[in-house]
């Protein structure tokens, strides 16, 4: 499908200081960057059906794939994790970042997750929005009656336990939803906020929570006891303030992709309905580890070595690209209801990985080019300036000169007259020059001030 052509102004100031007739430059009919390919889709049936349930809706294919991971990862038992030989076991959490312009479909495919993947536990905190730190760990608490140790006689006569009311951690599922990104920025804008580490310690399933001295105000949800996914809906510009705030290691943690997707047909296909139910979300689970093929261990503990030995460098912003594409892989082999690892989710998880740098980096580029287009205004702003400043300055020279001219006449005509006359009969334009014009004179040598009188001078 032809992408829009977009309209490109430009012109050159000449050496006046005029503007030549503008340019319209005609952009190249390309693929915006960060789309999944076709091969990609046609990979698997499960893929097919996600995006052909995307397409019955008018809705982009990758956003709903990016969306119904980030919900998925919520939705999945805690106690399922990736085994990937390196840290430990690792938390399947998973944070998606679309960008796309208003009306892209970003929010539409976070409410088609739900009938996509359907939810059947009734404590799954589905879709909520993100206001604070706190309110992310709030999400998992509750309130409980729990025993004391001690027991109490009834009126019937029998003993039965006493019980007291307490807030602890009650759930384990949640799923996030912020429809534009830039409430994010400026709620981690806030002094004292703390949305921007508690999001940090959930993307790899850290404890969260915060002790006060108030019982009411104390949350304690801890590491490995919780799933959490989360997607945020950005617009090029507010995507790039976080993308930009990499030293926090904040846009790091996140999957990127386009919410527009030309590949939606002009006819609505016949949607395929929800997805068939997932074992792995039909019951709780004890501890289970997700595997991964020899070669894809080797390859993440020689990665992993290497940089704690200093021997390589990776890109600030790749800082978290390999468990990325663990949590990816692991996702997509759980969606295929598969509980270990292969070569192909791999290959996959690599081209969505692919995918979101080159989103992410297709925004970077745009941010490069606004500072360089933005520079190049200025200094063309300051060229116009001075221009306008060096012609104000002849058309001043050109009045002090037409003045003093003026007062030489006039000095010949009525020699001796005040300069205060001299000034009171020239135009209004023209009386802010006066002083300047009289000194012009008296330097050519044809007037001279004598007590505030002009006098002509003679040889």
């Amino acid at each position: 499908m032809s992408l829009p052509v977009e309209d490109m102004w430009a012109g050159d100031l000449d050496e006046l200081g005029h503007v030549d007739e503008p340019k319209l430059a005609v952009v190249a009919d390309t693929e915006p960057a960060g789309l999944l390919p076709a091969d990609f889709w046609a990979a698997r049936p499960r893929l097919q059906h996600i995006r052909a349930y995307a397409h019955a809706a008018g809705c982009s294919g990758d956003v709903l794939l990016h969306s119904c991971l980030a919900r998925f990862s919520g939705l999945m038992p805690h106690t399922i994790a990736a085994s990937s030989g390196i840290g430990g076991r690792a938390s399947l959490n998973l944070f998606v970042a679309t960008v796309g312009g208003p009306g892209a479909g970003k929010s539409t495919a976070s409410s088609l997750n739900r009938h996509l993947l359907p939810a059947d536990d009734p404590e799954f905190r589905d879709g909520l929005p993100v206001g604070s730190g706190e309110g992310i760990a709030e999400a998992f608490m509750g309130t409980v009656e729990e025993e004391t140790g001690e027991m109490r006689r009834t009126r019937g006569g029998e003993m039965a336990p006493i019980t007291r009311k307490v807030r602890k951690q009650v759930r384990h599922n949640a799923y996030f939803y912020i429809d534009e990104g830039q409430i994010l920025a400026k709620l981690g804008e806030r002094t004292g906020s703390t949305l921007g580490e508690t999001l940090r310690r959930a993307a790899v399933g850290e404890t969260l929570g915060q002790t006060n001295a108030s019982e009411e105000r104390t949350r304690y949800i801890e590491a490995g006891s919780y799933s959490l996914g989360l997607l945020v809906g950005f617009q090029p510009s507010t995507a790039l303030p976080v993308l930009l705030d990499s030293g926090t290691g904040t846009p790091q943690r996140f999957l990127w992709g386009r919410a527009e997707d030309p590949s939606i047909p002009d006819t609505p296909p016949v949607s395929p309905g929800p997805l068939p139910k997932l074992e792995c979300l039909a019951s709780r689970w004890d501890p289970f580890d997700i595997t991964y093929p020899k070669r894809v261990r080797d390859l993440l503990w020689t990665e992993r070595v290497l940089r704690n030995r200093g021997e390589l460098q990776v890109p600030e912003l790749d800082g978290h690209a390999g468990l990325i594409k663990v949590k990816v892989s692991a996702l997509l082999a759980l969606l295929d209801d598969r509980y270990g690892v292969t070569e192909e989710d791999w290959e996959l998880a690599e081209v969505m990985w692919d995918a979101s740098c080159a989103m992410r980096d297709s925004l970077l580029a745009r941010a490069h080019r606004e500072e360089v287009a933005a520079k190049q205004e200025q200094e063309e702003a300051k060229l116009r300036a001075e221009l306008r400043a060096h012609q104000a300055k002849n058309d001043d020279d050109d009045a002090v000169q037409r003045i003093a001219i003026r007062a030489r006449v006039f000095a010949q005509k009525e020699s001796g007259r005040t300069f205060g006359e001299f000034k009171r009969r020239l135009a209004g334009r023209d009386r802010t020059f006066a002083k300047r014009a009289v000194d012009r004179a008296e330097a050519e040598g044809w007037v001279f001030l004598e007590e505030g009188r002009l006098c002509i001078k003679t040889e």
